[in-house]
């Protein structure tokens, strides 16, 4: 006889005397006196043999405690509990339990080089990326319900409209910053969402795009000539006017500044051209600047740019120093 068809006799009111006590006998050997709620392997597999073995071997056993019968079915209805709950449970345990469940095979391209990174997407849409910017997207995924793209720095996108061969429809393409994700069907446009920006911007060249803000459920639409300003600490954003022929200036060498705020200007150019910049964050708060350079040597940029807020700057060995101007 089996240990499972020994829990079934009991289950159908059918043990003997002589079983009820192995019954019994077994309770006892379990012990769950430290608390916990489960056998180890080890411990499941040697009470199991010790049942296997007593059940074969059984005999006919007088009952020489006395045992008061329904303390013994208590007893043995919390063995068939027991011993049912913790052979199924470790039987049936899924064997990945403490596997993590494997992660998307992402293909990510960097641009850490100073220059422009042109990139052909699967669906045929182009991004120019700009210098310490990363984009990444699962390429499994991409093209089926939605071509889902993640940025980190600045992108100029021509995004071509996209239908689904298996289904006719038209397949959105979304670029997600943060909480903040752009949708298109085709059109041009840009986005600078760098990590340590304060804010991210979006400007339209032509089409349509949307922007959901995940965080406040919030959707705004964009038309051409149309730039988003979105605060990441406030979580709110300004629609504003913007010059579509210099959105993509950039693109073509430029260094273009679209109604940035003046701390972030200044630490562009410091990582363009690889000058250290120091300078006091209350003269440049509250400030912004819109302004493109092409050609042209970090003094005359950074000199512009301070000039139009009445700032200047100062050599010190290695280091430049922002202070204001001097009449």
């Amino acid at each position: 006889m089996s240990v499972e068809a020994l829990i079934q006799r009991f289950r159908n009111n059918e043990c003997t005397p002589e079983e009820i006590e192995l019954l019994q006998h077994w309770v006892a050997q379990l012990d769950m006196s430290d608390g916990s709620t489960e056998l180890s392997p080890g411990q499941l597999h040697a009470v199991k043999d010790r049942m296997y073995h007593q059940v074969t071997s059984i005999q006919t056993v007088p009952n020489r405690h006395g045992l008061n019968y329904r303390r013994l079915l208590v007893a043995a209805s919390w063995l068939v509990l027991a011993v049912s709950v913790i052979i199924l449970g470790y039987i049936n345990r899924p064997s990945a339990v403490n596997v993590p469940a494997s992660k998307p095979l992402l293909t990510v391209i960097e641009n850490n080089h100073p220059g422009i990174r042109r990139i052909s997407l699967p669906d045929g849409s182009q991004v120019c990326l700009n210098t310490h910017s990363r984009l990444e997207f699962d390429p499994q995924q991409f093209n089926t319900k939605e071509r889902l793209v993640k940025l980190s720095g600045e992108g100029f996108f021509e995004v071509v409209p996209y239908t689904s061969p298996e289904t006719s429809q038209k397949i959105p393409f979304i670029v997600e910053t943060g909480s903040l994700r752009t949708r298109v069907l085709g059109t041009a446009f840009n986005i600078e969402a760098y990590a340590l920006a304060s804010e991210v911007r979006v400007s339209l060249v032509h089409g349509k795009i949307a922007l959901d803000d995940t965080a406040t459920d919030q959707t705004t639409l964009l038309s051409p000539n149309q730039a988003v300003r979105y605060s990441k600490q406030t979580q709110s954003w300004q629609v504003m006017p913007v010059m579509a022929e210099n959105v993509a200036l950039w693109t073509k060498g430029y260094l273009v500044f679209n109604e940035v705020p003046l701390q972030e200007a200044i630490e562009r150019i410091s990582q363009r051209y690889q000058v250290p910049i120091e300078y006091d964050a209350a003269l440049v708060q509250n400030k912004r600047i819109t302004a493109s350079f092409h050609n042209t040597s970090w003094p005359n940029v950074l000199g512009n740019i301070l000039f139009v807020h009445d700032l200047q700057y100062r050599r010190s060995g290695e280091k430049i120093i922002i202070g204001k101007a001097r009449h």
